[in-house]
């Protein structure tokens, strides 16, 4: 026995240029519209039902194909601070610097991207990855910047370590740092714009 409204179709208005655009969707994978558009209803229910949207869906996938391009990959938070400790007791200096140039290494990428604003997507894309940070503010206005970043489970390495990654990057970007204050879980860090001569 077939369930009845499993087999009812209902008649829905789109946009012309959705439409078409789906139909060509659907002509490349091989399947009909009618499968294409139940697959895509089926997806935004599912992401209904777990709190979410596929328009939060989108933007999960690009930002996680962001921190895979940026050669970013995923590791558990104790052990990070576990190294960051490590390497930070051991080889300060070195630690801080190797640091500082991941900042400037990464921002550079966004620098001599094909990205018409290429601050404000290094900003959203940072915000995206530094899940850690229970706060997490980068603010841009004539020419200058301010950072600010804390969280309790920082240890004091990692504090500084990371403030040294944001130093360098916002170095990349042209902002030179006119005050660090620096201090376990905490940070706030204000640059202007260099000038150039």
């Amino acid at each position: 026995m077939t369930n009845k409204l499993s087999l009812e179709r209902k008649t829905f208005v789109a946009r012309e240029d959705l439409l078409n655009r789906l139909t060509s969707v659907a002509e490349e994978r091989g399947c009909s519209l009618y499968k294409l558009v139940n697959e895509i209803f089926e997806l935004a229910v599912t992401s209904d039902n777990l709190g979410s949207n596929l328009k939060m869906a989108v933007e999960s996938t690009r930002k996680m194909d962001a921190a895979k391009a940026a050669g970013l990959v995923l590791g558990l938070e104790s052990l990070w601070y576990e190294m960051a400790d490590i390497a930070y007791d051991k080889q300060r200096t070195l630690a801080l610097k190797s640091w500082f140039d991941a900042g400037v290494w990464l921002a550079t990428r966004y620098v001599t991207g094909e990205t018409q604003a290429p601050l404000a997507v290094f900003k959203q894309d940072l915000l995206s990855f530094t899940w850690n940070a229970a706060e997490f503010t980068f603010e841009e206005n004539e020419g200058r910047v301010l950072v600010r970043v804390s969280s309790p489970r920082f240890t004091e390495a990692y504090t500084n370590l990371f403030s040294s990654f944001l130093e360098g990057a916002l170095n990349a970007f042209g902002y030179k740092v006119t005050t660090k204050l620096v201090s376990r879980g905490m940070i706030r860090l204000e640059g202007s714009k260099e000038l150039t001569r």
